[in-house]
């Protein structure tokens, strides 16, 4: 049984090794090498235990190939929601966040005036698309309905609307990766359709008390026990989609809204309205 453990073993470790570390994890791959992985791995160590065994070959041929099989999915769980969980980037909120006031007053360079809306605040953009959210702060918790906005003509691509004002998003690769605290929603920047996934793993935490929240954090509590606040900037997602396309380990970067205050991913910043 040793010589198929480590014939079994040796293949899944140097698969992975070449998917994640020699090739940076194409999404065109992924089925290839987890075909390697958990199926080859344990089939030909199972294969080479039952002909090395000339007692109970059948039980040789089962337990390597579980044995393999279940390194394969250790590693799997290792690598897609064990490790990205220290991968964390958060942000502190100042004092000053949750003071609304007598409503917004974005600085001219937030301001995004969407046709049959009016005056909205910017939360990221690219070349062909803004993420643009309307809040209402008359009455709390301050509700907000998000747009994804096609920039050459003004049409509203996608739109939702959520009870509170904790939104994050960012545009990336064809996709608009939006988060209202922990929820995640993915959307296609092209056609504004919802991406559809059978499988995702984030390490998201959204809004919580501390910079380092638990894996699985539930919704932000309406007070902070601790008086301070931190929001995430950064996820690591990963994603196997219903068209069959794979998302590895993508990190994601993202702007922010929270409690009337603008947190910009790349550099940390936190600005009143």
């Amino acid at each position: 049984m040793r010589a198929g453990l480590g014939l079994g073993a040796g293949l899944v470790l140097a698969a992975g090794w070449v998917y994640l570390s020699l090739l940076h994890e194409p999404g065109a791959l992924f089925y290839l090498f987890a075909g390697l992985v958990f199926v080859a791995g344990p089939l030909l160590g199972a294969a080479l235990a039952g002909l090395k065994t000339r007692r109970r070959r059948a039980v040789a041929f089962v337990a390597t190939g579980g044995a393999v099989f279940g390194l394969a999915g250790l590693l799997f769980v290792f690598i897609y929601v064990v490790y990205p969980i220290f991968q964390r980037t958060s942000v502190a909120l100042p004092e000053f966040c949750g003071q609304f006031g007598g409503g917004a007053h974005p600085p001219p360079a937030f301001v995004y005036t969407l046709p049959g809306v009016g005056p909205t605040t910017l939360v990221t953009s690219d070349a062909q698309t803004a993420v643009v959210a309307a809040i209402d702060f008359e009455q709390a918790p301050y509700p907000s309905t998000v747009y994804l906005v096609r920039k050459s003509d003004g049409r509203r691509l996608w739109s939702m609307r959520f009870a509170n004002d904790l939104i994050s998003a960012a545009l990336d690769n064809g996709t608009l990766y939006l988060y209202n605290d922990k929820l995640g929603y993915w959307v296609n920047t092209t056609t504004g359709l919802p991406i559809a996934d059978f499988f995702t793993i984030d390490n998201y935490g959204g809004l919580s008390e501390t910079d380092r929240p638990v894996l699985g954090p539930g919704a932000a509590p309406a007070q902070s026990a601790t008086g301070r606040w931190y929001n995430e900037t950064t996820a690591v997602i990963s994603s196997w989609r219903a068209d069959g396309s794979v998302i590895s380990r993508r990190r994601v970067t993202f702007n922010s809204l929270a409690f009337n205050c603008f947190i910009d991913g790349a550099t940390g910043s936190v600005a009143p309205f």
